[in-house]
């Protein structure tokens, strides 16, 4: 990553410095000690990320609005939302289960969402963000638990799984989760370096 302040890219593997330089297309940085790729040619600007941001968040809101699925078994209509199946594990023994599903696939994807558009908002306004650090820090560590792949494959594997003995329809929120992933994938593949930039430009 950037070292804020600074001119230096540290390797997060092996902690060894190393001064940024103009990537090519298709072309990546890779740490001279160790091998890990520090940084990769990306040609997104401000305005696409901005873009990409505020369609992730249409996802989101369609995602949690809209159900997943649609069940129906002998006449009765069932419809399965995100925010149902973690009420419905908040009882007994699958309590926890509940928590980090409503934590992973609600909260820590609002968070990021709202950190990504609170960043680049003021930076299409060539505007240095309050709290700048606070939010790149905040953002950089909650990426790792944030799960909605997971949560979509095992959403995947449960229509297949169910739709030998019920009949099982994809629902709007689910297509919604699929488009949300990607475009968090997309959003997480540019560099940190890019986005301590930001702080550079707007000082």
């Amino acid at each position: 990553m950037l070292m804020p302040g600074s001119e230096l890219l540290v390797c997060p593997h092996c902690d060894a410095l190393h001064r940024p330089v103009a990537l090519g297309k298709h072309e990546m940085a890779v740490c001279i000690a160790c091998g890990h790729i520090l940084a990769r040619h990306h040609s997104f600007t401000v305005d696409q990320l901005l873009a990409l941001t505020v369609a992730a968040a249409l996802c989101f809101l369609i995602g949690n609005a809209y159900p997943l699925m649609t069940i129906d078994l002998a006449g009765i209509h069932t419809e399965a939302t995100v925010w149902g199946a973690a009420l419905l594990l908040l009882h007994g023994w699958t309590t926890l289960p509940g928590v980090v599903l409503a934590v992973s696939m609600f909260l820590l994807p609002l968070l990021q969402i709202a950190l990504l558009l609170w960043v680049l908002i003021f930076a299409r306004l060539q505007r240095r963000a309050p709290g700048l650090r606070a939010a790149l820090v905040a953002l950089h560590r909650s990426r790792p638990w944030s799960m909605t792949e997971v949560f979509l494959l095992g959403a995947l594997v449960a229509i297949v799984k169910l739709s030998s003995w019920l009949h099982v329809v994809p629902g709007i929120g689910l297509w919604a989760l699929a488009t949300l992933t990607i475009l968090l994938t997309i959003l997480s593949l540019v560099e940190s370096r890019f986005w301590w930039s930001l702080e550079q430009a707007a000082a």
